[in-house]
C-alpha cells in the first residue's frame, strides 16, 4: 500500500466512524496494521492530515482524532 492510498484509508475510516465512534490513533493504527501499513506508516499518514487541516487532535478526556467542525458562524450567509 503506498502512502497516498494509506491516507485516503485513514481519512475514509475516521470520516465514517465521525459522530458514532470517537477513534483514539491507537484504533486507527491497529485497523490500517490489520490491512499491512506499518506502525510508522500510520503515524505519517495521521501527521500528513493534520498537518493538512483534514483531521484535528480534540481533548476530552482523552485524546481523539475527528475531522474539523465548522461552527455555525464559519460560514455567513449571503
Amino acid at each position: 500500500m503506498d502512502a497516498q492510498e494509506l491516507v485516503k484509508k485513514v481519512y475514509d475510516l475516521v470520516e465514517k466512524n465521525q459522530g458514532k465512534k470517537k477513534m483514539k490513533a491507537g484504533d486507527i493504527t491497529k485497523a490500517m496494521e490489520a490491512e499491512g501499513a506499518s506502525r510508522d506508516e500510520v503515524k505519517a499518514a495521521i501527521r500528513e492530515l493534520v498537518d493538512g487541516g483534514k483531521l484535528v487532535y480534540s481533548y476530552f478526556g482523552g485524546s481523539f482524532i475527528e475531522i474539523p467542525h465548522v461552527e455555525g458562524s464559519a460560514n455567513p450567509q449571503s
